[in-house]
């Protein structure tokens, strides 16, 4: 190291030197050489055409030129450049005859060039300027390269210096910093030295260990000068016999036996016959693996394998169907009842049923079969079969499985499943077209009176139908192709028209027109039905606001509401939105709900209604006798309305039974003070029986079909003009409203009109 230092020292006090005189001397050098030459050639061409301006003046006055000293100081005062120079008129015998001078520091740099009049020369021009500005710049630029030359003497000198002094204390750093990193390692160092060993063969002895290898891994100090073979009972003895032949690093997986422990050694040489080996304990990182294996694999509650893991096995087994032309069956279940049981006794009772469901049909299923769990409460199980009709033995063995009873909580359930099944390789060659395909066999299955179910080309076929459907209700609410019509409703005593009911129609571009009970039951179930119940509503109400500015009668407007837009949508909102939108008398508006989605949560229903009742909306109960009736909802709930399904009007003048249904109704309705409505109204005699039982409004095709906007302001006219009321005196606040509902029209017979022709 010093020897180097020296040699180095020298070297570079040399080259620092001689680059610093370079930068001293040469800059200024140069620059005053270039700015000598510079001024030599200036005062050159200076001179020569001052010279030759003269000597025209000469040759024009041959004899009184010497007495011109005006024009001759003007000619000596021309210059081509800015620069300060002096210029006097010598005559031959050396006195001055003009002269053109400005102040010039010394020394100057001066030429003389001869004035010639016919040959003869007859004067001297000498021409002057200053050295002073270049002597400085190039005295400057001697000051900033010596300045320069003696920073990269310095800078030059003393680098070397410090590069070994760096270079020495980032050596002990490193040696501190290895031996810091030997010490504190959480795995385990073991040194060993190669020497020669019995038969020729090298053997490695341990030549220091690291405190975590004493610690972790049982070295001990007295183990150092011992051979592999010794330490440890032989355990990495492996080593010596992966090194040979292998100059690289070498990595090994070593188990040790009774502790159950798994070491991983990398060996690696080190030159000077030194070998360095690494080890780790990765027991828990072995059992860790494991764990995520099964979390990647398998279901973590049911222990069954997960989607990934079975669409492995599928490929695994749709080659081996290939291979041995067997066919091979995707039977995709799905659990009946399980939804409820989840929702009424928690989340933990729903595990304990999917549980034993997975232990029932992993004892029901093969060995060379496949079951998993897809998540929620479906599963599948893969099975290869010699005909189809094994798939239907599988099936029905499945579920007389899953048939008996579960106790959960002290209590028991049942739970029953659908199953749709799909074949190789009729209904798809992937994995993933075979368990779509019996999923939606699956779906099929849910019919009343089906457990399992094929999949036909069909039921894809329907699915993609429904798919495109829903597809078109999306554009067909960015389209503008839905529209409105009305179905009155007349009062049963007078005759009049009380209500209109809002109904929505579709006019497909491709479709044509398209009925509700198409439609609808989609749009409920994918939520379309959200936002179009939002426009019916909005433009229900706008309509009725534009027929009472044009001098209609004032008359209730009555718009259904389905159960998810009751439940999901904040219904009062949107109808503050409809009325402060189109202005309408919200007492006007008759909201219509079914019983079905009165009952599904009886709290936030009675919260939802009573907020609306608060905006002087009435509440009917569309379809009554067909859900879940109770007095209790009747009798909480702010009730306005009772529409009597059409199935009981339909032969209430045929069947005992269904004229008791309605009187039932009616009489509830009106012992609790509730206005009745019945729909469905085709005959005088189902009008007449209606009436005299007291039913306020009735409404059908026996009245009136569904109407376009048109024929219903057509229809309302010819109404209007019937009973004699002027449009003037039509009015459109409460009292209008109490009229038309209530039947107080003077003149009115007290029995059941004729159907408008």
């Amino acid at each position: 190291m010093i020897k180097y230092s020296k040699s180095i020292r020298r070297s570079t006090t040399l080259a620092a030197g001689i680059l610093s005189i370079v930068l001293t001397v040469v800059p200024a050098a140069i620059y005053f050489v270039m700015a000598f030459s510079h001024m030599t050639g200036v005062l050159e061409t200076e001179g020569e055409i001052n010279a030759r301006v003269v000597g025209a003046l000469v040759v024009a006055n041959p004899k009184m030129w010497e007495f011109e000293e005006l024009r001759l100081k003007e000619l000596l005062a021309r210059r081509s450049t800015e620069t300060a120079e002096r210029r006097v008129l010598y005559d031959l015998k050396g006195q001055v005859i003009a002269e053109s001078t400005n102040r010039m520091l010394p020394p100057l740099l001066s030429k003389s060039f001869p004035v010639y009049d016919a040959g003869h020369q007859v004067a001297n021009l000498e021409v002057s300027c200053s050295l002073a500005p270049t002597l400085m710049v190039t005295a400057l630029l001697f000051l900033v390269g010596g300045t320069a030359g003696w920073f990269t003497f310095f800078r030059l000198r003393t680098v070397p210096l410090r590069a070994i002094e760096d270079a020495y204390r980032g050596l002990k750093q490193s040696e501190e910093k290895y031996r810091s990193v030997y010490e504190s390692l959480n795995e385990g160092l073991a040194l060993y030295r190669t020497v020669a060993g019995s038969g020729g063969y090298l053997d490695m002895v341990l030549a220091d260990v690291n405190p975590a290898a004493v610690s972790v891994f049982g070295f001990g100090r007295d183990d150092i000068g011992k051979s592999i073979l010794q330490v440890q009972g032989g355990l990495f003895a492996p080593v010596r016999e992966a090194l040979r032949g292998a100059p690289a690093e070498v990595s090994l997986e070593l188990t040790q036996e009774g502790a159950g422990r798994v070491f991983t050694v990398n060996a690696f040489p080190m030159g000077d016959g030194m070998v360095a080996t690494l080890l780790e304990d990765v027991t828990e990182k072995k059992r860790s693996a494991e764990q995520l294996e099964n979390l990647a694999y398998y279901d973590s509650l049911t222990g069954l394998l997960n989607r990934r893991m079975l669409l492995d096995r599928m490929e695994h087994t749709l080659g081996i169907a290939q291979r041995e032309g067997l066919k091979m069956a995707t039977l995709f279940f799905d659990l009946n009842g399980f939804k409820p049981i989840n929702d009424t006794m928690g989340h933990e009772a729903g595990d304990q049923i999917l549980i034993e469901v997975g232990r029932r049909l992993k004892s029901a299923v093969r060995k060379k079969d496949t079951l998993a769990r897809l998540g929620g409460d479906e599963f599948v199980v893969v099975a290869t079969l010699d005909t189809e009709d094994n798939a239907s033995c599988i099936a029905q063995n499945l579920l007389r499985k899953l048939a008996p009873v579960y106790e959960v909580g002290g209590r028991e359930v049942f739970v029953g499943a659908s199953i749709g099944i799909s074949i190789y390789p009729d209904d798809g060659a992937t994995p993933e077209t075979l368990l779509k395909n019996a999923d939606i066999a699956m779906y099929n299955a849910k019919k009343p009176g089906i457990e399992f179910c094929f999949y036909s080309a069909q039921m894809n076929q329907k699915l993609q139908e429904r798919t495109k459907l829903e597809f078109e209700l999306w554009m067909a609410l960015e389209r503008e192709e839905f529209f409105l019509e009305y179905q009155p409703i007349v009062d049963a005593r007078t005759g009049r028209i009380a209500a209109v009911e809002a109904l929505v129609r579709w006019m497909s571009p491709e479709r044509g027109r398209v009925m509700p009970d198409a439609f609808i039951p989609l749009a409920e179930s994918t939520g379309i039905i959200l936002p179009l119940g939002e426009w019916v509503l909005k433009t229900a109400c706008t309509k009725l606001r534009q027929w009472l500015d044009a001098g209609g009668l004032p008359l209730r407007m009555s718009v259904n509401i389905s159960g998810c837009q009751f439940m999901r949508s904040e219904l009062c909102r949107l109808v503050e939105e409809a009325a402060e939108q189109s202005g309408v008398d919200l007492a006007l508006l008759e909201l219509e709900l079914t019983e079905t989605c009165l009952i599904k949560d009886v709290e936030e229903t009675a919260t939802k209604l009573w907020r609306l009742k608060g905006l002087n909306v009435s509440i009917g109960i569309d379809d009554f006798g067909t859900g879940y009736s109770s007095l209790q909802y009747l009798k909480n709930f702010p009730i306005d309305h009772l529409k009597i399904d059409r199935a009981f009007i339909r032969n209430v003048c045929e069947l005992p039974d269904e004229r008791a249904i309605v009187d039932a109704i009616i009489g509830i309705a009106k012992a609790m003070e509730l206005h009745v409505i019945a729909e469905g109204v085709e005959t005088l005699e189902q009008a007449e029986y209606l009436r005299h039982r007291g039913c306020d409004e009735l409404q059908g095709y026996y009245y009136h079909r569904p109407l376009s906007e048109e024929r219903l302001l057509e229809v309302l006219r010819e109404e209007r003009e019937r009973l004699g009321i002027a449009a003037g005196a039509a009015g459109g606040g409460e009292a209008g409203v109490k009229d038309v509902a209530g039947g107080n029209v003077e003149g009115s017979g007290g029995g059941v009109p004729a159907p408008p022709v």
